[in-house]
């Protein structure tokens, strides 16, 4: 299948138009939306909610749950998700909060509902879309065809090759909706990822630390973590955090093509570089580049390397090339805060080492979390 073929035969797998003639209807929910419920119940009298479930149901909970509406009292049966085959001939309904934090529990549903064989399901907040929609680009495909295909000719499987054909038809639609869920946490293929050992470089931390927690994990003690997070405010939370990993050594710096100083605008959990240096709200950052930092630290090995700094991916590459040439780490490099980062990313990294083989995988219910993994 070429690539333009396998866009046009990409399913929604996420919808929030909810078909009336979708009569008998399953709805899936954490305990803490099913308020949710009563307010679908009373605006789509048309879908029939024949059965609940409950991910998180606690045992010896209630074995139905009664809701008064315009149709009068509904008594639905109430279960657990590993009795999902009950649902078999109904229509799948996630009821989630909208915004980020219901993208979430629905990517982590969506991910135990594709373990039990169902793909495709109905979104419902309470809202008209509640997360995964954004401006559609529907001329990308035309307008970047010969890079895109090479780009999906270069990937290993077809796994990846459906992420990239959902990425590109998700961005022509604007709904997030045709992004297939990789089985595994997003940093960790399971070909590229950290591991016991390595010395890595984490670029793009902001204060939020889990996942740097989690590397460090990975890594061990015999590992050694670089991380490097422009935003002196957000460094010194970050450090803070992450006293209890010696392994991670977080520089007060971001990664560029070159070393010296930019700089950032400061986002809500992270920061980017600025478009313009006249904007009064920004912080004047250090920079240092791969290169540089690995050459000044001596680093005898570099084994990985992992890049979210929110659109200078192309940036922080420049200044590895003799870093990547040299030790070939594997790469955990973001896709999405680009358009055009789809193609020059994965087409950069194989004109500089073409031994590496290439993946791509997406991870939540948003535009956000679609990463490029390789290794040589």
């Amino acid at each position: 299948m070429n690539l333009e073929t396998h866009i046009h035969s990409a399913r929604l797998l996420r919808s929030w138009d909810i078909p009336d003639s979708a009569r008998q209807v399953c709805c899936i929910a954490m305990r803490e939306d099913l308020a949710l419920l009563s307010s679908f119940i009373e605006e789509r009298p048309q879908n029939k909610v024949r059965l609940l479930l409950v991910p998180d149901l606690p045992a010896g909970g209630p074995e139905y749950v009664r809701f008064s509406g315009r149709g009068g009292v509904a008594a639905i049966p109430i279960r657990g998700l590993q009795d999902v085959e009950k649902a078999a001939n109904l229509e799948k309904v996630i009821l989630c909060r909208p915004g980020a934090p219901g993208a979430a529990a629905t990517a982590m549903l969506c991910r135990c509902l594709a373990a039990c064989g169902v793909r495709g399901v109905y979104l419902y907040s309470g809202q008209e879309r509640g997360f995964g929609v954004q401006r559609p680009l529907p001329d990308f495909y035309d307008q970047h065809a010969a890079k895109l295909q090479k780009v999906y000719d270069l990937l290993a499987d077809d796994a990846g090759r459906e992420a990239y054909a959902g990425r590109i038809k998700a961005l022509m639609t604007g709904e997030a909706g045709y992004l297939p869920l990789s089985a595994h946490q997003e940093y960790y293929h399971p070909l590229v990822r950290p591991e016991h050992g390595d010395i890595m470089l984490d670029g793009g931390v902001s204060d939020m630390v889990g996942v740097q927690m989690q590397f460090a994990q990975s890594v061990g003690e015999t590992g050694r973590i670089f991380g490097f997070e422009p935003m002196p405010d957000m460094a010194a939370i970050a450090k803070k955090q992450l006293e209890s990993f010696p392994q991670y050594h977080l520089q007060t710096a971001g990664l560029g093509e070159s070393s010296g100083q930019a700089r950032f605008t400061c986002l809500r959990d992270s920061s980017r570089i600025a478009a313009s240096s006249d904007d009064e709200n920004t912080v004047l950052c250090q920079m240092t580049t791969i290169d540089d930092f690995a050459q000044k630290h001596h680093l005898g090995r570099v084994h990985c390397i992992k890049l979210d700094v929110e659109g200078a991916e192309m940036l922080a590459l420049a200044g590895g090339r003799k870093t990547i040439l040299k030790h070939h780490p594997k790469l955990i490099i973001c896709l999405y805060h680009t358009p055009s980062h789809l193609f020059d990313i994965p087409l950069f990294i194989h004109e500089l080492v073409p031994s590496y083989t290439m993946y791509v995988a997406h991870s939540s219910c948003l535009f956000t979390d679609t990463i490029l993994y390789a290794h040589s």
